[in-house]
């Protein structure tokens, strides 16, 4: 056996070992997704830094910033990748902020678990956090979320109270897409055409692309769905030339309707992703 294989089979043993410790409880409270910064990265573990949007299933969002450690599996060059866990907590009334922290794997001292997950990381306030991992996008290579060896989080003040920022026609474009389909339509490909010639031609520093699904189907599939569908417009805006550095991607799933419906409706203006172009980013507009 190679030791590359060696070294994911021991990650691997360590990960099962920890969900066999997880206590089924808790309640999903909300969506993290977070952006990994691109880089080149060791066989024995490497850290990269992150910037991390959270959705709770009720109430504002909060953002986050730090620091994620992986072990064994991290070969090679790593393009930039876009995790999102599933956020578990004891009660579904978690204060603002309560994802500050620092995370583990399942073997960490906890007071809740969700049982399944193979890779679910421990931490935040009073380690009763837990997060399972649901998709990963644009990886170069092996599975990132196999080799977490650790997650540091901390509130990024800047971006919890941005300045508002009006609707602009020539810096704010809706891409809309078929049912249940993360395919951009035709129609869809002319806006993030556009949305990447104005990109270029105002020299945006930082694109925001947020996806969206409409009232049917379930909560975590329609979550997955909303990140697939700003992943495909940051796709495309990358084909049409725009630097994937400066693109960040979140999904709201259908938590954030244009049009507010009762559960189950399909609704074609709720299935969007809403791209964002702005010469700085949130924070250097804070400075």
């Amino acid at each position: 056996m190679s030791y590359q294989r060696l070294l994911l089979a021991g990650v691997a043993a360590l990960a099962l070992c920890g969900a066999a410790q997880a206590s089924p409880n808790g309640v999903k409270v909300g969506i993290l997704t977070c952006h990994v910064e691109s880089g080149w990265g060791y066989v024995l573990g490497s850290s990269k830094n992150v910037h991390c949007d959270y959705h709770p299933n009720h109430g504002e969002d909060d953002f986050y910033k730090g620091d994620i450690s992986k072990f064994g599996v991290d070969i090679g060059y790593t393009r930039s990748a876009t995790i999102v866990w599933d956020v578990v907590a004891p009660t579904s009334d978690t204060r603002p902020g309560a994802l500050e922290g620092d995370y583990a794997g399942a073997t960490a001292s906890a007071s809740v678990g969700i049982g399944a997950g193979a890779h679910v990381l421990f931490g935040g306030f009073d380690k009763s956090i837990a997060l399972q991992p649901v998709s990963l996008e644009g990886n170069s290579g092996l599975d990132i979320a196999a080799g977490i060896g650790a997650l540091s989080l901390r509130v990024d003040e800047a971006r919890m109270h941005p300045p508002h920022v009006a609707w602009n026609p020539d810096r704010d474009f809706a891409a809309y897409f078929d049912f249940d389909s993360s395919r951009l339509t035709p129609d869809a490909r002319d806006v993030v055409a556009n949305a990447a010639r104005q990109a270029r031609r105002m020299d945006a520093h930082y694109v925001f692309v947020n996806g969206h699904t409409d009232t049917v189907g379930s909560e975590s599939y329609n979550d997955q769905l909303s990140v697939a569908r700003a992943q495909a417009v940051k796709s495309e805006m990358v084909r049409d030339g725009v630097d994937p550095a400066v693109i960040h991607v979140a999904g709201s799933g259908f938590e954030d309707p244009l049009v507010p419906t009762p559960p189950g409706v399909r609704e074609g203006k709720n299935r969007r992703a809403v791209i964002e172009l702005r010469e700085h980013s949130r924070e250097e507009a804070q400075r």
